[in-house]
């Protein structure tokens, strides 16, 4: 377990002005010679200051995420960027932050135990202490009403709890908990309890976003925003304490109550703290086209300390983040040039994404450039690592270019063919993707808004979300030739004489 470290780094969080920028030559051409500053080197040296203890894992309005947003502020600054907030470097707002509930079921003398024998969103419901009898719990199967499929057939509901099975049969797969908790709610249902087969692994996905403070915006309190009846999902061994039957082929459709009453108790703990996203701008070079914007985000945020244990986040997204660093300083050596980009480019590292994409969700709520005017967002959200599906490096994901600009999926296309020649993997840009990468990243809040968008991604590895995401395991080549390939893109969209196609 690694101890807290509070030896200051104040001396290195000064690197502009202490280490000489790196080049490579690898093309003749602007774009060539420019994407030659971008290099492995000043990747790591950024790395290993912002992913290193002394920041404390980046967590959302914490000290760290504050220290990790004055370094990339000076870092940007010590480019030449213009502070992309109307003179601000800061792009504020406000959170409501809820801690870890402290909650029970208990019965029969026994206690069952939250983010362990059970679960629950709690900000998407509001959740109160309550006894339930037994003669109120109601198995309804999968909780489905469609086409001749009725689980709620000849069962009396109203005001009662029911149990439902959370994965649904392969015909109905869009039948997601959401949909079953909105239709139990019109069946007048009060609560529901979710069984799942599954229960084990999606707690153990979700276990960092249960045990961790949770986030909305502020700016949501003066919004209707969705809110369900309560809902919560059950071990097995919980339902098979509640019920005397054992699990059957149909599963919990056929037990019965073993104990009498059932007790939940619940504490809600709130409080409000604030965070920032940082904004960087190179302003364009064409005086009609400098009015139209290319964003490039990643988020700069992470999980924090848990259990004394320093998460530092080096793929997640460390490398995003010091990729944006990279880019800002050669598009903004080509301006200073005189090789500058016609349309204007803004560096965006963005906070909360951890908690929510909140970051990236204000903005697009809160555009400090009309989202109209905004061409492209291209996002990088952890570019350092190989996951189970390969064993080369020479490969990037790109989710979302082609949803709504097929345009820009050609450009990247044919932008990568002439410089990089990367693998470009499109296994999680598909519809039925699992995973569903597509809405997991900030680019999703840009893409929700109509802007073609690209999400570049190396995937999912053993050390993600995990106290061992470290720097040393940072394949930084890799993150050099994906980092270049954002910055040949975004160098294509700010030049090219139109604006992309959208699809019709």
């Amino acid at each position: 377990m690694k101890k807290l470290i509070y030896i200051s780094l104040l001396f290195i969080s000064y690197s502009c002005s202490i280490f000489k920028p790196t080049y490579k030559v690898i093309g003749n051409s602007p774009a060539e010679q420019y994407a030659g500053t971008i290099t492995a080197e000043e990747l790591k040296i950024h790395l290993e200051i912002i992913a290193s203890d002394e920041y404390e894992g980046r967590e959302t309005g914490k000290n760290g995420q504050r220290m990790t947003a004055d370094y990339l502020k000076k870092e940007l600054d010590s480019y030449g960027l213009t502070p992309g907030n109307k003179g601000n470097s800061f792009q504020y707002f406000k959170l409501n932050e809820t801690q870890k509930p402290e909650a029970t079921f208990s019965f029969h003398n026994k206690d069952f135990v939250y983010a362990k024998d059970f679960y629950f969103f709690q900000n998407y419901a509001k959740f109160e202490s309550f006894q339930v009898l037994a003669e109120e719990l109601v198995p309804v199967e999968y909780g489905i009403v469609e086409g001749k499929r009725n689980d709620y057939d000849s069962k009396e509901v109203k005001g009662k709890i029911v149990v439902i099975k959370v994965e649904s049969p392969k015909e109905f797969s869009s039948w997601d908990w959401k949909k079953k908790v909105k239709l139990a709610e019109k069946m007048g249902v009060k609560q529901v309890i979710f069984a799942s087969d599954k229960f084990e692994s999606t707690l153990n996905r979700l276990h960092h976003f249960l045990t961790k403070s949770s986030m909305t915006l502020a700016t949501d309190e003066a919004k209707k925003k969705e809110e369900f009846i309560p809902f919560f999902f059950f071990s097995d061994e919980l339902l098979s304490e509640i019920y005397r039957l054992e699990k059957t082929e149909k599963d919990y459709v056929e037990r019965y109550p073993l104990y009498e009453t059932l007790e939940f108790m619940y504490q809600k703990l709130d409080g409000k703290i604030e965070s920032s996203n940082v904004l960087g701008l190179i302003e364009g070079s064409d005086p009609v086209l400098k009015n139209e914007y290319i964003i490039l985000t990643a988020h700069y945020d992470h999980l924090g300390i848990q259990d004394g244990e320093i998460y530092n986040g080096a793929d997640d997204d460390g490398t995003g983040t010091v990729a944006l660093l990279e880019i800002a300083q050669a598009f903004q050596k080509a301006k200073e040039e005189g090789n500058g980009p016609k349309r204007s480019i803004l560096i965006m590292p963005v906070s909360g994404e951890e908690k929510g994409l909140l970051g990236s969700r204000y903005y697009s709520e809160n555009p400090v450039f009309p989202l109209e005017n905004t061409v492209a967002n291209l996002n990088i959200d952890m570019i350092g690592r190989l996951d189970e599906y390969h064993t080369e490096d020479n490969y990037v994901y790109v989710i979302g270019a082609d949803k709504i600009s097929q345009e820009l999926h050609d450009v990247n296309e044919a932008t990568n063919k002439k410089y990089t020649q990367l693998e470009l993997d499109y296994r999680f840009n598909k519809e039925n993707d699992p995973n569903r990468f597509y809405y997991r990243s900030d680019h999703y809040n840009f893409a929700k808004n109509g802007i073609p968008v690209i999400f570049y991604f190396s995937g999912v590895h053993e050390d993600y979300h995990q106290p061992t995401d470290e720097v040393h395991k940072i394949m930084f080549p890799k993150v050099e030739k994906i980092t270049q390939l954002v910055f040949y893109t975004a160098w294509e969209l700010a030049n090219k004489p139109s604006r992309l196609e959208i699809n019709k």
